[in-house]
């Protein structure tokens, strides 16, 4: 092989492996940062405590069997900022939204009953749920081209 060929296939290598982390979360080859959007998942498969990393570091949701959900630092809206600060310890209900024909992915909707202030879409309230062989993560899932930034994992028991 010629020299400026390999280098050619160096440059593209090197390419590939830097612009892994900026696509899809990572590819086949590499390990994604979070599990693929579920299509489908259970109640019973987030049952669990969960610990936020990156944007999302500090901040935990536990999510009970009856339904019930309790968050601690989660972000507010622009609406409460100035009333709650920039996070707030919240309670309230949760569900498992099917795949529907527009969003082809299961959500996790949170139902905040307190604090009492919130009005529909003044916080974060709908989650992407990612599930794998090792690991169940919640991610808010802008762009699916890139790793979410909010993203939780559930703790080990």
């Amino acid at each position: 092989m010629p020299p400026h060929s390999r280098r050619a296939l160096g440059a593209v290598a090197a390419l590939v492996l830097l612009a892994a982390p900026l696509t899809a979360c990572g590819s086949d080859a590499l390990e994604r940062c979070v599990p693929a959007a579920a299509d489908s998942a259970t109640p019973g498969e987030l049952i669990g405590s969960y610990e936020g990393a990156h944007e999302a570091d500090g901040v935990r949701l536990t999510l009970s069997p009856d339904g019930a959900m309790r968050a601690e630092k989660w972000p507010t809206g622009d609406y409460h900022r100035a009333t709650l600060g920039d996070t707030f310890n919240g309670s309230g209900t949760w569900e498992v939204e099917r795949a529907t024909g527009t969003d082809d992915r299961a959500l996790l909707r949170l139902h905040f009953t307190k604090p009492t202030l919130f009005l529909k879409g003044d916080t974060l309230d709908k989650l992407t749920i990612g599930i794998d062989t090792s690991r169940t993560v919640l991610y808010e899932d802008f762009d699916p081209d890139v790793c979410p930034d909010f993203r939780l994992q559930r703790r080990k028991p």
